[in-house]
């Protein structure tokens, strides 16, 4: 993992608190909405991986998930409220490298918290998320 980029994830996580976790949990319909837009040839597993933090953020507020630590759910609505900016590091609109970044965001959130996530996959009974690896 880009050391940079692990200091960027929890840095932004840890400035989320309860309150835009919500806030991310409101914005799901349009975020899955601009998901569509993602090519799964460039981004193979992107929006699914995606769908997966949104799953956990949204069990989370409806505090379904009481096990689950802050730090792992502030930084999966982190990885969502990244997608949904505006302005990030590469603007979303230039071809084929414009979501490089939001990926790299969902990576580390993934690897950072792979043992949570994969608890969260296996009560919930959902197909668990491969570690990424192949979605830069």
């Amino acid at each position: 993992m880009n050391p940079d980029m692990v200091q960027f994830v929890s840095d932004g996580a840890a400035r989320m608190t309860p309150r835009e976790v919500e806030e991310v949990v409101r914005a799901l319909p349009t975020l899955r909405l601009e998901w569509t837009q993602i090519s799964d040839e460039t981004y193979p597993h992107l929006t699914e991986r995606m769908e997966f933090l949104a799953r956990l953020v949204e069990d989370f507020s409806a505090g379904l998930e009481k096990d689950m630590p802050f730090e792992a759910a502030a930084e999966a609505a982190f990885a969502l409220a990244y997608f949904y900016r505006e302005i990030d590091i590469i603007p979303d609109f230039i071809p084929d490298i414009g979501y490089s970044d939001d990926a790299q965001v969902v990576n580390v959130v993934l690897q950072r918290h792979a043992r949570d996530f994969a608890q969260y996959a296996s009560h919930t009974r959902q197909q668990p998320i491969d570690l990424p690896g192949d979605i830069l």
